[in-house]
């Protein structure tokens, strides 16, 4: 399924929203990524947050595996063998 740039900013927020409890600046640059058009900038910044914690990813948009095999979103691929693993809620 290909990921459409519109449907990045709701994914972000989701993501935002389930990386958990993070450092306010942190949640700040998640943020500041949104408004200034790079939704795929916040999203990569909460996988990264969260790491390989299962029951966090768990809380990610389902979407976020269709980025990593999206052609068109390369920059989500290295995230791949680990959201293979996820069961999302």
């Amino acid at each position: 399924m290909n990921v459409e740039y519109e449907d990045l900013f709701s994914i972000a927020e989701s993501c935002m929203a389930a990386s958990g409890f993070v450092e306010e600046v942190r949640i700040d640059i998640m943020q500041d990524a949104i408004d200034c058009g790079e939704p795929d900038l916040a999203i990569i910044d909460a996988l990264d947050i969260v790491g390989n914690d299962m029951t966090r990813l768990s809380h990610f948009p389902p979407q976020v595996l269709d980025l990593a095999n999206d052609p068109e979103w390369p920059e989500f691929h290295r995230f791949r063998d680990t959201l293979k693993k996820v069961v999302f809620d």
